[in-house]
């Protein structure tokens, strides 16, 4: 019987329950939209970050064929001093 009082109470428009089942509700509906917002963003800075590894991914690789195409250094005669 209690419980379906709490229920009515919770339920009831203007009710001190209605009351704060609607600040909870606003309250999750604004940390879903701040929560939203952020995971664009950090979507967003982790679509910029995969880029920049994949240029840098490139720049290592032509880096590394250009030297290996080089011809190999002769190594230089020391003198016995």
């Amino acid at each position: 019987m209690l419980r379906l009082a709490v229920l009515v109470l919770l339920l009831l428009p203007g009710g001190a329950g209605a009351q704060s089942i609607d600040g909870r509700l606003n309250d999750l509906q604004r940390s879903i939209a701040a929560l939203s917002s952020q995971l664009e963003r950090l979507k967003a800075q982790d679509q910029q970050l995969q880029q920049q590894l994949d240029r840098m991914q490139t720049s290592f690789e032509q880096r590394i064929e250009r030297l290996e195409k080089r011809p190999a250094a002769k190594p230089t005669p020391k003198t016995g001093r």
